[in-house]
């Protein structure tokens, strides 16, 4: 138990990094395109299109915070004694 309970703290810190990462690099995108005016900010300038690329943000950010809480919740069943 002690081996499997080790080995998923050896990866939780990769995984937590490549979420992290992936959540910048989603957010890079979004913002590049809100300043070139390209999908999914083609055609808008002003105020709806930033509360378009607000909204786009805040939705990034809560699936983060989701993906943040499953890695802190225990692996429950996935324990077992070698």
């Amino acid at each position: 138990m002690t081996v499997v309970t080790g080995a998923a703290g050896y990866f939780k810190p990769r995984e937590r990094a490549f979420n992290l990462q992936q959540t910048a690099d989603t957010m890079e995108q979004h913002i590049t395109a809100l300043e070139l005016g390209i999908a999914p900010y083609a055609g808008g300038d002003g105020e709806p299109t930033l509360r378009e690329f607000a909204a786009a943000v805040e939705r990034i950010r809560a699936e983060q915070r989701l993906r943040e809480q499953q890695l802190d919740q225990p692996q429950q069943g996935q324990q077992q004694v070698l």
